[in-house]
C-alpha cells in the first residue's frame, strides 16, 4: 500500500507540473508584458495618417520611455531598404538597460525629401510627435533619425527649432543628399538660423557613396562654429556604401545619443 502511494503522488507530481509550470510563465509573461508594433491614426494638417510604433515590454510598466522617430521615404537613387524600422529597434536592444519607443509611418511614403520641401516633412514628424507624446509617453524626449534625403530633414530639424518650439533633442543623420549639404553649409555659413537652443546632441555620418568632399565641408563648419549647445560626433564609413551603412551608423548613432559608447 506504501509503495502504491508513493508511486500515486510521483504520477500528480509529473503529469501537473508541467501544466503548473505553463501557467507560472504565462502569468509571469503578462507581468512583464510582451513587446508589440501597434499601429496608431493621428491628424496631419487636419488628414487621418497611419503611424506605427514598436512598445517594448517594460512599456506595460513604464509609460515614460523615450521616443526614437525615424524618417523613412522611398529611396530615389538607390534600392529600396525595407528594414530601417526594425533596424532602429535592433540598435536600441543593443545598449544595455535602455527601453524606448521606436516610431514611424505605418508604411515607406513615396517621397523625395528636399530642401524645398523641408517644412511639409518636418511638419508631419511634428504632428506624430504630438500624438505619440500625448497618448504614449510622459517623457518628452524625442530624438530624430533618417538616412539619404531624410537625413536632410533630420539635420535641418536640429538648426531651425528653437527652444521654445523644440520637439527633437538629438538627431542621428547618415549619408544627407548633397543637395541637403550644400543647404546646410550655406545656413550655417550665413548664419541663418535661430540659435536660442539648449542640450542638443547630434551624430553625423557618412559613406563610400556620398560626396565626401561636401560631407566633410559640412563637418567642418560646424566643428568651426563650435555651438555651446551642440554635442557633435561624426563618422565617415570607408568600407561600406549608401545601401549596407545604416544598421551599423543607427546603432552607433543611438549608442552615442544614449551615452553607451
Amino acid at each position: 500500500m506504501k509503495t502504491f502511494a508513493i508511486l500515486s503522488i510521483l504520477l500528480t507530481v509529473f503529469t501537473f507540473s508541467p501544466l503548473q509550470e505553463a501557467e507560472a510563465e504565462k502569468k509571469q509573461l503578462e507581468g512583464k508584458g510582451q513587446s508589440k508594433t501597434e499601429i496608431f491614426t493621428f491628424l496631419n494638417n487636419g488628414i487621418p495618417t497611419k503611424g506605427k510604433i514598436f512598445l517594448p515590454a517594460s512599456y506595460k510598466a513604464n509609460k515614460e520611455l523615450p521616443a526614437i522617430y525615424l524618417i523613412d521615404f522611398r529611396e530615389q537613387h538607390f534600392k529600396l531598404a525595407t528594414d530601417e524600422f526594425e533596424k532602429v529597434i535592433e540598435g536600441v536592444q543593443k545598449i544595455r538597460d535602455l527601453d524606448a519607443l521606436v516610431v514611424s509611418l505605418e508604411h515607406i511614403a513615396d517621397i523625395d525629401a528636399e530642401p524645398e520641401t523641408y517644412q511639409e516633412h518636418y511638419q508631419l514628424f511634428k504632428n506624430m510627435a504630438a500624438y505619440v507624446t500625448a497618448k504614449y509617453t510622459k517623457n518628452s524626449s524625442g530624438t530624430f533619425i533618417g538616412k539619404g534625403s531624410e537625413a536632410g530633414v533630420v539635420l535641418m530639424s536640429m538648426f531651425l527649432e528653437t527652444r521654445e518650439n523644440s520637439v527633437f533633442d538629438n538627431f542621428i543623420a547618415t549619408d544627407p543628399s548633397p543637395l541637403y549639404a550644400s543647404a546646410m553649409i550655406k545656413m550655417i555659413e550665413n548664419n541663418d538660423f535661430p540659435n536660442n537652443k539648449s542640450n542638443k546632441k547630434l551624430h553625423f555620418s557618412f559613406s563610400t557613396s556620398n560626396d565626401r568632399s561636401k560631407c566633410n565641408t559640412l563637418i567642418s563648419r560646424i566643428n568651426e562654429a563650435n555651438y555651446p549647445w551642440l554635442q557633435f560626433r561624426f563618422k565617415e564609413y570607408t568600407n561600406s556604401n549608401y545601401e549596407n551603412t545604416y544598421p551599423v551608423s543607427f546603432a552607433e548613432g543611438l549608442a552615442f545619443i544614449f551615452n553607451t559608447d
